[in-house]
């Protein structure tokens, strides 16, 4: 994977563009790092996600499970479990991540690939993209988080429709479903992405960061429970440079700028 950083804003690329940036073991390797780095230590307000060349990301490697079944040296069982546990263990770093996520979906989206586009924040999509769930095509369970986040994209009717039927899902199909926000021309999508990234980014880092933790915790929580972690949410805010800024700028008819403090 690539990472770019322009000001704010990150771009970070799943690279392998001749296997369609399908996850190899060493890719699966650098989730767990890249993402824990971009949620404790990146000098960012927004990230990007997309591919390179023609895909976003045609999920795990089949190539890597082929060997792995045609090898009986190889306990492709035990494998695999490590790469979903590191892969996992990346996806809840990510979740730490503190600042908006874009999916910016170039082509394909399958599998591994359309679970990492709806473990981000928003998705935009280039006409291009095509989602696929992927899984049942070859008898594999779900894995990446897809049964966790599709159902709160779509809802879990939907999201069950979704995976037993698999169909190949057009841009249009996954903005009438909700799973992107929306749809650009192939070759507007990156600008399209920073725009957004670049607007989200001059937002109040903490209320960017609450917002996501409340909603990522809501449905864990009963009613008491919530509207106490967002209590606490509230009065903290009370204690930031930006909202006082931004408090003092409202009333006097100006526009709040947020600096992170």
């Amino acid at each position: 994977m690539d990472l770019e950083i322009d000001g704010d804003i990150g771009i970070l690329t799943l690279n392998r563009p001749d296997a369609l940036n399908a996850m190899s073991p060493e890719m699966i390797g650098e989730f767990p790092v890249i993402f824990a780095w971009l949620a404790d230590r990146a000098p960012l307000r927004a990230l990007v996600i997309t591919g390179a060349g023609f895909a976003f990301c045609a999920g795990g490697d089949i190539n890597w499970f082929k060997k792995g079944l045609d090898d009986p040296d190889i306990d492709i069982v035990a494998g695999v479990r490590a790469g979903a546990e590191q892969m996992h263990q990346g996806i809840v770093e990510m979740q730490r991540i503190p600042y908006p996520v874009i999916a910016a979906v170039n082509g394909p989206a399958a599998g591994a690939g359309f679970s990492l586009a709806l473990a981000c924040d928003l998705r935009i999509s280039s006409e291009a993209a095509v989602f696929v769930c992927a899984y049942g095509r070859i008898g594999a369970s779900p894995d990446g988080g897809m049964t966790y986040f599709l159902p709160r994209v779509v809802g879990p009717a939907k999201a069950i429709e979704l995976l037993l039927n698999d169909p190949n899902l057009s841009a249009q199909d996954a903005l009438e479903s909700g799973i992107v926000t929306e749809v650009v021309p192939a070759d507007e999508l990156i600008d399209r992405a920073k725009a957004k990234a670049e607007t989200l980014a001059a937002k109040s880092p903490y209320y960017a960061k609450m917002a996501k933790e409340l909603v990522q915790v809501s449905l864990d929580n009963n009613l008491t429970q919530h509207l106490h972690i967002e209590s606490g949410g509230i009065a903290n805010s009370m204690g930031t440079e930006d909202l006082q800024g931004a408090v003092n700028a409202f009333l006097d008819g100006d526009k709040a700028e947020f600096k992170g403090k």
